[in-house]
């Protein structure tokens, strides 16, 4: 999977797929991790691995992900691995067998609270972290950046965006990124980019406003 390869647009199905909060949380997983088998995703999430095996299957169903049959052991042995580098909402009417949007609302309803459960859980380990609470390395940070910007050179930094993590990824694959700590202490961590123009913040402040 080439790190220029562009982002799959959502399908209904895929859409449907990971409307189940498990399945989210080991596809995310299994795209850390970038190939694993179920017993790998189930040590690391803390649940049964037939749990787990059973998810697999569903999201490659929906073509989310995919079997990588030349690192499995055996022929019973199942590796699987993202079927995309990422995926994106894609424009109106891509769907056209979901044209009330019913399966994007499932989604984005789902997202939203996905992350307000992270944001406030970040927001509580900075408190406890700046506060002498809590000991210990820092699980979350968060940096925001403002800029002037037109629509075409707002798609410009997302592309340039977009390139960074893959980019980042196959440098520790090559080595080129040195560590003091060992391979095994590495933990599964969440990045989130989220673009918003200015406007939006004022249209919500203006429709919380009672007359």
């Amino acid at each position: 999977m080439s790190h220029n390869e562009p982002p799959v647009t959502f399908t209904t199905p895929m859409l449907k797929a990971i409307a189940n909060p498990l399945r989210r949380q080991i596809l995310d997983t299994l795209s850390a991790m970038e190939t694993a088998r179920a017993a790998d995703l189930a040590l690391t999430l803390g649940i049964p691995a037939n749990k787990v095996s059973f998810h697999l299957r569903e999201l490659a169903k929906a073509e989310m992900i995919v079997e990588v049959p030349e690192l499995a052991r055996d022929k019973r042995d199942r590796v699987w691995k993202p079927a995309a580098r990422g995926y994106t909402t894609g424009e109106v009417g891509e769907r056209p067998e979901d044209q009330t949007g019913t399966a994007m609302d499932a989604y984005l309803g789902q997202v939203i609270h996905d992350e307000q459960r992270r944001l406030q859980a970040a927001l509580r380990h900075a408190e406890q972290h700046y506060r002498g609470q809590g000991p210990g390395p820092v699980k979350a940070q968060m940096q925001t950046s403002n800029l002037m910007l037109t629509q075409d050179e707002m798609q410009e930094l997302i592309h340039r965006m977009e390139e960074v993590v893959p980019a980042f990824r196959e440098d520790l694959k090559s080595g080129k990124i040195a560590s003091s700590q060992p391979v095994e202490s590495r933990q599964v961590w969440h990045v989130m980019s989220l673009f918003t123009e200015e406007s939006l913040l004022n249209e919500s402040y203006g429709e919380d406003q009672t007359p």
